[in-house]
């Protein structure tokens, strides 16, 4: 299974949940799947999945929603489980290596090209959120 589809900017949980260009809210609600929302209350909606095991990896997953279609998918994985760290476990230079982790991750399942039709895929270090992901964004 392509967990990212270049064509069309589809992300697939399995092949019955794929995360969609235009999805509206209530589909990805819908996925029967351990989640948690966030309405910001100005249009902005999340959906938070943690711990999807794709393939050999464990995903974190949030889904962000404009005016309830699908705007960006924040998504992290690792090896095992991810449990969160706090503070006191924090390093730029473990988020330096989970960077470079995510870029070499990229470029073996989508190649070097970034930016597509649909949108962009970037991996990046948030240093005052404390976090390294990337970032599926949508047009």
């Amino acid at each position: 299974m392509k967990i990212i589809n270049i064509t069309n900017g589809n992300f697939s949980l399995s092949s019955e949940m794929i995360i969609k260009v235009n999805q509206h809210f209530d589909e990805v609600y819908g996925f029967n799947i351990n989640k948690t929302t966030d309405n910001m209350r100005n249009d902005y909606e999340w959906i938070y999945f943690k711990n999807i095991k794709i393939e050999n990896l464990y995903f974190s997953l949030g889904v962000c929603f404009f005016k309830s279609k699908t705007k960006l998918i924040n998504l992290s994985f690792s090896e095992t489980d991810l449990n969160y760290k706090n503070w006191d476990n924090w390093s730029k230079k473990e988020e330096q290596h989970k960077l470079e982790k995510f870029e070499k991750w990229l470029d073996e399942i989508i190649g070097k090209q970034r930016e597509f039709s649909w949108g962009k895929i970037s991996a990046n270090t948030d240093i005052k959120g404390g976090g390294t992901s990337m970032l599926i964004s949508y047009n």
